[in-house]
Order: structure tokens, then C-alpha cells, then sequence
């Protein structure tokens, strides 16, 4: 498993990170659990977890414990927000969204939970640009860094909301960004992901199969989301159309080394410079090897990365997106 520095934190993480969404709920627990121990043998040493998750940061913690593995994994946590919102809506005030208090809270619980020294990074999970210059969260997280109880902190965008990033990234006031990357959405390219690589800013990767509609079923469609599943209504029935044609017209695309389609998402997603690792959930043994194998192989090459730019529909500035 080749490793990637995590910005000017000074850790080097695996290129896949084990992302834990859902990881707990509706699962079996005992194959979770065997998941988490494959990915950690097969040199995986990042794991990204939501504080809030309490059944998935349970699992997690029992994982750690067993394997040995306190001291050798790195935890790129996100901080929920204490006043729950999505785009779009009215401004919501930092002082309100992430109050000092609730942040130092919540890593300060998490880092009890895991019983782990120090957190890799601890992110805002969701990103208003105005609240770069609002509140106490970057003192509380300077504080938290100073104390050695994270290496460094950043934010995860919204979906699709690439803009939002780049002032706190240009400021030099985070270190590290999470943000969508992938086949349709690959609007990061443009100025997000060359100004992360500037300033030293970690670039994360999530959805680099878009919500799973880049792993496709052995019929050739999305599966059927749960009726409990958000997935059931983010895509709806027009979005769930369209994003299947388009995943059938670039399943045309594989080709070799790539076994299939998300073997060739996870490397499209892995190729700019400036991304540290992409973060994949991982439920099961059989996704684990998988995922291991899709990555065995070298990023993709400019040439071959700069002709799948035509399947970025997702964000504007999408086309026409490199490797600069």
C-alpha cells in the first residue's frame, strides 16, 4: 500500500482511507468488524469517521483494540455540527454551527472512545465560506493542535460546492480539505485541488464512486437502495436515470489495467498531485480486496486522465480540468 503525505502535518496515510458512513447502521456488525481488521492487514492505516457515529466509533474503537493498531492508524475525524442545516439556506452563524465548547467536546470524547492519544485531523463537517472570519472554532482547533491532541484541522465541503473551499484554503488558516472528486464531479481540478497543492493544504477525497453509482451491480445498474437509505431519495428517479446512462456509456471506457469501472473511479480519483488519499467505505471483506486491488496499479497517466474529462457533468467547471 503506497503512502502519501497528509499536508504539512508531517503524517504520511495510505492512499485509501477507510470511510465508516453507515459502516454500523443496518450492518452485520461481525462482518464490519471483519472488514476493518482486512483493511488494516493490507496496510490501509487511515480511517475516517464521523464523531457523532456512536455505534460506528464503537466498532472502530473494538477494531483498534484487537488489532493492536492505537499507534499505527490515523483517525481524519469530522466534528458534526450543533445546529443541523444543508444547502441551500439562510446563513447559519459559526458561533452557532461550531461553537468552541462543542468542538473541544467532541474530540476530547472521541479521543476517550478510541483511546488514542492524538487525532490525525479534526474537521467541520460541513463549510460556509463566511465563517472563516466568525467565532472561536479556529482558536479552539489551534488550541486543541498545541496540546497535541490533533495534528491539524480543515473542513469538508458540501457537495458539488467546490468555491466554498478556496478562500479558507488560500488563508493558510486550515490544513487540510475534504471535498468531492470524482468521474462526474470533477470541478475540484479546476483551482480547488492547485491551491490546496500551493499552500500544503491535504486534499480528501470522498464519493469517489458517487454514492456507489460508480459500482455498478452485476446487472449493469444501480442497486435499490433501502427504503431507510438517503441514497433512496438523493437519487430520484430523474437523477437515477440520467446517472445511469452515464455510468453505462463510461463502463465503455474500461479498459486495461483496470478490472472494472471502480477500479478505474478509484484511480481517476487518486491521479491529481495534490490529493493525500481517497476515502472509500468499505462494509465488507470482498469491498476491502477489492478496493486494495482497483489501486495496485499507478495513478492514471495525463494523457489518459485528461480523456475522461467529458464524463465530469456534475459541476461546471468540470471540463477541461488536469493534472496542473
Amino acid at each position: 500500500m503506497r503512502v502519501r503525505g497528509l499536508g504539512r502535518t508531517g503524517i504520511s496515510v495510505s492512499e485509501l482511507t477507510i470511510g465508516t458512513a453507515t459502516l454500523a447502521a443496518g450492518r452485520d456488525p461481525v462482518e464490519a468488524s471483519a472488514a476493518l481488521a482486512l483493511a488494516l492487514e493490507r496496510g490501509i492505516n487511515a480511517i475516517e469517521i464521523d464523531a457523532g457515529d456512536r455505534a460506528t466509533v464503537g466498532l472502530l474503537r473494538a477494531a483498534l483494540a484487537r488489532e493492536g493498531a492505537r499507534n499505527r492508524v490515523h483517525v481524519l475525524a469530522r466534528v458534526p455540527t450543533l445546529v443541523p442545516f444543508d444547502l441551500p439556506s439562510p446563513h447559519v452563524p459559526a458561533q452557532q454551527a461550531y461553537p468552541g465548547r462543542h468542538i473541544r467536546v467532541e474530540t476530547e470524547a472521541l479521543l476517550r472512545t478510541l483511546g488514542v492519544e492524538r487525532l490525525a485531523l479534526q474537521q467541520l463537517h460541513g463549510w460556509c465560506p463566511e465563517w472563516l472570519d466568525e467565532g472561536d472554532w479556529r482558536e479552539t482547533l489551534e488550541r486543541l493542535r498545541d496540546e497535541g491532541k490533533i495534528a491539524g484541522f480543515g473542513i469538508s465541503l458540501f457537495d458539488h460546492d467546490v468555491d466554498a473551499g478556496l478562500e479558507a484554503v488560500a488563508s493558510g488558516a486550515i490544513d487540510s480539505v475534504e471535498v468531492m472528486y470524482n468521474l462526474f464531479d470533477q470541478g475540484a481540478a479546476a483551482a480547488l485541488l492547485p491551491l490546496c497543492r500551493q499552500h500544503a493544504v491535504a486534499a480528501i477525497v470522498r464519493s469517489p464512486l458517487y454514492f456507489g453509482a460508480l459500482a455498478p451491480s452485476p446487472g449493469g445498474g444501480m442497486r435499490t437502495f433501502p427504503r431507510e437509505d438517503w441514497r433512496r431519495a438523493y437519487f430520484f428517479d430523474a437523477h437515477r436515470q440520467e446517472t445511469e446512462a452515464r455510468t453505462r456509456e463510461l463502463a465503455g471506457r474500461v479498459q486495461l489495467p483496470d478490472r472494472s469501472l471502480p477500479d478505474l473511479a478509484l484511480r481517476f480519483s487518486l491521479s491529481h498531485p495534490a490529493i493525500s488519499t481517497v476515502a472509500v467505505g468499505m462494509h465488507t471483506r470482498p469491498q476491502v480486496e477489492a478496493n486494495v486491488q482497483a489501486i495496485r496499479h499507478a495513478p492514471l497517466d495525463a494523457e489518459k486522465h485528461a480523456s475522461l474529462a467529458e464524463h465530469g457533468w456534475l459541476c461546471s467547471r468540470s471540463h477541461g480540468a488536469g493534472l496542473a
